[in-house]
């Protein structure tokens, strides 16, 4: 599969007429202006097992899908006049044929409920589906008795736009909720679940007397579900795309010739490998600039242990790039500085000297607290780091040769900044020998420039609902927009399954790599509707057992019949800089764009 693309965007059957003579399908609609979230009757239904499905639609509207039987509006009716507010519902036959195609495959999705499985527990909760696998639940003890204290779970809902979405959602134990913040909804506010006999999640009731669990996190804590893991079986059926490629794989089965879903391809049309001689070259480039530039390191606590952390830092910065550093307790004015300082929780109350603006002087702060344990791997980030601050000093890009991209005009990229007070919106126009300037820009009808249609692509995509990353601008005022899919894309599930359960798992060669993960790796597009599509996968070369997260893709769109001009700036991805050992998701400049911001907010902070 090397020229094809595996994306989570479905590829599905339905047929209709099938489905109308096994099921039937409800409409609950209330005469308020909405159901609210988390409402007793959006579970109510799935507590009876003649009804099999429900969808919260959105707003005023759920519906519900239930086995054929000449009984089941009585019965609905039935169950709605004992909900409270339920004089307020009203209960409506559905025909099929008014139903979208996105909608009833999420019904039949959540009626995976119902199916039995070995280990993947599927929960059809306030109209979404849920799944769970043991493993995941986290337990504890109280009093000597061991209790479930977290239920992380797997939410999979079908889009409009027919992908299928993974979502990492958190069940907590109401006996924790002391460490969980409430604000905006309160804690009775929430729906309560317990888990019932079969060790699946479900609505409790007036007469249980076990404890509940919300769907909220504890503050400061999430749950991680790597996207892939293939080291064997076992972990590979814990990780999303085995999650997915089980419920994929429950749905066909329990549906049959009624209703079909797959993940679909798209044809490869362009792909960037990074390469070791690629590697090699970003690390003489990093090494140059240190040399020229000169490190020193300030230590800002003072103590034994940040004594010690600095000579771990200096070492390592030996070992690496062969640079003396030097150290010290004041910032060097013609060096590249980094800090070493406590974390924000011990500065609570103080001013944080992370805060403190240093005009014209590159400096990167490190956190005694969260860098001493991985000072090893994260000193390429922070020398990364404080080398874009050096760049943003001198307004030249040094870490990319943007010779190398033959570009013989000026090129502009813009993003969007958003705070409690306004937007603003910030250009940065790199000069073909790679010097560049940065423009701030706010939103106004009454004064025109050459970023006036960028700041009105911000303002329209708002107005749709639709998310843009960022937008590049050419010398002649073309532009291209850089917009989020809700598109991941996914490896070879099914092969990599049957490999595993043989007992093959050598699955990592070059060979198999092409063959199992191809879309998940490196940078790749394709092309649909007159658009280009990418993403930027993990590095192919060297790679683990492990894929933490999916590879989301992203839309180029031309604006007002500009030509697309992404293809010449894929190589600006092409680094590994931005985040250390990984590629970066978005062309580089939108990190120096993202800095300069960040560097306004401290400046800002340092004034007041």
């Amino acid at each position: 599969m090397g020229t094809s693309i595996k994306t989570n965007k479905l590829l599905y059957k339905l047929d209709r007429q099938a489905i109308t003579s096994e099921y039937d399908l409800f409409t609950i609609e209330t005469s308020d202006k909405y159901i609210k979230r988390g409402a007793y009757i959006l579970d109510a239904p799935t507590l009876n097992r003649n009804i099999k499905s429900i969808v919260f639609e959105s707003g005023r509207r759920a519906l519900m899908m239930m086995h054929k039987d000449d009984h089941n509006r009585a019965l609905i009716k039935e169950l709605i006049s004992g909900v409270e507010g339920g004089s307020k519902l009203s209960v409506a036959e559905t025909k099929i044929q008014d139903v979208q195609d996105w909608v009833l495959l999420q019904l039949l999705l959540n009626a995976l409920s119902s199916y039995d499985s070995n280990f993947l527990k599927f929960n059809n909760l306030t109209g979404h589906l849920y799944c769970f696998h043991p493993e995941w639940v986290k337990r504890g003890k109280e009093k000597k008795e061991d209790m479930i204290w977290k239920i992380p779970c797997m939410e999979f809902r079908v889009t409009r736009d027919y992908c299928i979405e993974m979502s990492v959602r958190t069940f907590t134990s109401e006996r924790l909720k002391k460490k969980i913040s409430f604000t905006k909804r309160k804690f009775e506010d929430y729906p309560k679940y317990v888990v019932s006999k079969d060790n699946t999640l479900r609505r409790r009731l007036s007469d249980d007397t076990e404890p509940g669990f919300i769907m909220r996190q504890i503050d400061g804590t999430k749950s991680e579900i790597p996207f892939l893991d293939f080291q064997n079986e076992k972990k590979f059926d814990q990780c999303k795309v085995g999650t997915l490629a089980k419920v994929i794989e429950a749905f066909n089965s329990k549906y049959g010739s009624l209703a079909f879903m797959e993940c679909g391809y798209m044809p490869e049309s362009g792909r960037i490998d990074y390469s070791k001689s690629a590697a090699k070259e970003d690390f003489a480039r990093v090494r140059g600039l240190l040399s020229a530039l000169g490190v020193h390191i300030v230590d800002q606590i003072g103590d034994t242990y940040s004594e010690q952390f600095v000579d771990k830092l200096r070492s390592l910065l030996l070992q690496k790039y062969e640079i003396n550093a030097s150290t010290g307790k004041r910032i060097k004015k013609d060096a590249l500085n980094i800090c070493v300082i406590h974390n924000a929780e011990y500065y609570e109350g103080v001013q944080d000297p992370y805060d403190r603006s240093s005009d014209g002087v590159a400096v990167q702060h490190v956190t005694l607290e969260d860098f001493a344990d991985n000072a090893e791997f994260a000193i390429s980030t922070v020398v990364h780091e404080v080398l874009i601050k050096k760049d943003l000093e001198a307004g030249r890009i040094t870490l990319f040769d943007w010779k190398e991209l033959g570009l013989n005009e000026d090129i502009s990229f813009g993003t969007e900044s958003k705070s409690d007070e306004e937007t603003k919106y910030f250009f940065m126009k790199v000069h073909p020998d790679g010097s560049f300037d940065i423009q701030e820009q706010e939103f106004t009808l009454f004064e025109m420039n050459e970023y006036t249609d960028c700041v009105n692509v911000f303002e329209d995509a708002k107005t749709k609902g639709e998310t843009v990353k960022g937008l590049i601008r050419d010398e002649q005022g073309r532009i291209n927009i850089i917009k989020d899919t809700g598109i991941i894309t996914l490896p070879e599930a099914e092969e990599i399954k049957v490999l595993l359960a043989s007992g093959d798992t050598k699955l990592r060669g070059k060979e198999r790599r092409e063959e199992l993960l191809s879309s998940c790796l490196d940078i790749k597009t394709y092309m649909e509707d007159g658009k280009q599509f990418y993403y930027v996968g993990i590095i192919g070369e060297g790679m683990r057992w492990k894929i933490p997260r999916a590879a989301n893709v992203r839309c180029i769109e031309s604006y007002q019949g500009a030509p697309l001009m992404f293809d010449k700036l894929l190589p600006t991805m092409n680094v590994t800089f931005v985040h250390n050992g990984q590629l970066t998701v978005l062309p580089f400049p939108f990190k120096y764009l993202r800095e300069y911001i960040n560097n306004l907010v401290l400046d800002k902070n340092s004034i007041s």
